[in-house]
């Protein structure tokens, strides 16, 4: 029964780590959420899309890791974060359920997949600061 403990707790440890996994090239990978998708709106100017493996729990800081790895792959020479969007969403799948002998079935929580979205200018960017947040940013803002 320990052993069963810790390996459920190991792949649950996994399941919520950041993912390098580049989404549009590659599609999705095999734990789930995790990776990222990004559009490039300007000169310098990116949308990213940042998700974490799913998890049983919110993975804020493995979003953040994965927006920050891309963000460093599309701006070399820096970048400053214009306008945040979200921060996380719950995934539709099912609650998972696992057989405990001698118990039946016995519902795992509901997965998770965590997202940091938001909008990127590149310091070499010729576009200025307040003319990515102007294009960026709702007109109810």
């Amino acid at each position: 029964m320990t052993r069963l403990i810790a390996a459920i707790l190991t792949v649950l440890i996994l399941f919520g780590c950041a993912s390098t996994h580049d989404i549009k090239r590659d599609g999705h990978n095999v734990f789930g959420g995790g990776g990222f998708i990004d559009d490039q709106l300007g000169p310098g100017l990116y949308l990213i899309k940042a998700f974490s493996n799913m998890s049983p729990f919110v993975t804020t800081a493995s979003a953040a890791q994965t927006f920050e790895y891309r963000a460093k792959q599309l701006c070399s020479s820096g970048y400053t974060e214009v306008h945040p969007i979200t921060d996380a969403y719950q995934s539709s799948l099912p609650n998972p359920s696992v057989a405990v002998k001698g118990a039946g079935l016995i519902d795992t929580p509901k997965w998770i997949v965590t997202s940091k979205i938001g909008h990127i200018l590149c310091n070499d960017s010729p576009i200025s600061a307040y003319e990515a947040w102007m294009f960026v940013t709702p007109e109810n803002e």
